[in-house]
């Protein structure tokens, strides 16, 4: 795997060790898709686990550690995304329910998958439970690379936005990091609750002086560019795997839609739209209906707040201007680039501004006339 030139990892053949097998191209799961079954009908869930101090360390309801509890109660083992010493974004696995924390918290960057698919694959054969979680290309990935189902996986995947660059993720946080220490990085910090969430990243100097830098989500100028599509893998413009019914056992999601579905247990404290594909994802949340606070949901309904579960975000003009030249200029030098939007949207805000003004102005007119 090599860092393409917009910093994404790309698969590279050695054309001296290469047999001709095609055994990558028969394993590929955009070029080779992976059937779904349509049996049981994929359903919905809002879903908040019981455990406040759970939840309020998770992005949305808490769903993710009870499913991966879970797991390690049986002796199995959990995979998902942790940053590294460096604070980039990595696979890796635990067996224990502490080595859960790590994997909890959105990341939005793309993750290095690794040797973790073989891994997997060993604990499988030794009879162990295994959870696999990740965005749904990485989970079409895993079940391509092991060629059969297993009665002890369990696979996870999320309603998926897209994927940034990781270079350009190292790039933003070598401007904000500067010469200290990073202690911490949370994209969504629920302090002020979880519809307004906050970006927060914690430094340290060499005098111990600790910084922390917070931030509303549109003002961060590097969950913006993630937002408004600017550094996705290409990939992600036309994603193979944003179906409805999935290959996985479970996918989840912020409930964006809670207040207009369920406002009842909306709390601003965070809520999981969790949709469940399979017989075997059905028994497990049937034996978990404990730890949770579940309402089942109308399928359009759920999908009519989170679209990106079924369709891809648009491709925009920024991001080849952005790409040709992000590596000669500073970061937050590029903020024109990030903001930058199509004619179409400039008109539209900008007929928005004068019709503002001519409102305003007849408001004022009126005034004088009464006076």
């Amino acid at each position: 795997m090599h860092e393409d030139r917009e910093g994404f990892l790309q698969p590279h053949i050695d054309a001296q060790s290469c047999i001709a097998c095609h055994k990558c191209e028969h394993t590929c799961p955009v070029l080779n898709p992976i059937a779904i079954p349509q049996e049981p009908a994929t359903r919905a869930y809002a879903a908040v686990n019981r455990d406040n101090g759970i939840r309020m360390q998770s992005s949305s309801g808490g769903v993710f550690y009870a499913l991966a509890k879970w797991t390690i109660e049986q002796g199995g083992v959990v995979f998902g995304a942790r940053f590294d010493d460096d604070w980039e974004v990595m696979h890796d696995y635990t067996e224990t329910l502490e080595g859960i924390k790590p994997f909890m918290r959105s990341k939005y960057v793309q993750s290095r998958i690794g040797d973790t698919f073989v891994q997997a694959k060993r604990f499988l054969e030794q009879d162990r439970w295994v959870l696999y979680s990740g965005t749904p290309c990485q989970l079409g990935g895993l079940k391509a690379c092991l060629g059969k189902d297993y009665a002890k996986l369990l696979t996870v995947d999320l309603i998926c936005h897209g994927v940034p660059s990781p270079a350009v993720w190292r790039k933003y946080l070598k401007e904000v990091r500067r010469n200290d220490k990073v202690l911490d990085v949370n994209f969504r910090d629920k302090t002020n609750g979880w519809i307004g969430f906050q970006q927060v990243i914690i430094t340290t100097t060499t005098t111990t002086t600790t910084t922390t830098r917070r931030e509303n989500q549109m003002e961060n100028l590097f969950f913006r560019g993630f937002l408004l599509d600017v550094y996705l893998r290409r990939s992600c413009y036309h994603c193979a795997f944003k179906t409805l019914h999935r290959c996985t056992d479970f996918t989840i999601a912020d409930h964006w839609g809670i207040r207009h579905c369920c406002p009842e247990i909306d709390d601003d404290k965070g809520v999981s739209l969790m949709f469940v594909h399979t017989v075997k994802g059905q028994h497990l949340l049937q034996s978990l209906q404990h730890t949770f606070l579940l309402k089942e949901q109308p399928l359009p309904d759920s999908i009519k707040w989170n679209w990106t579960m079924i369709e891809s975000v648009p491709l925009k003009k920024n991001r080849a201007e952005f790409f040709r030249i992000w590596r000669f200029f500073p970061f937050f030098k590029m903020s024109f680039f990030i903001n930058k939007d199509d004619l179409a949207t400039r008109i539209k805000r900008k007929s928005r501004r004068i019709a503002t003004k001519l409102t305003n102005g007849l408001k004022a007119v009126g005034r004088s006339d009464v006076q």
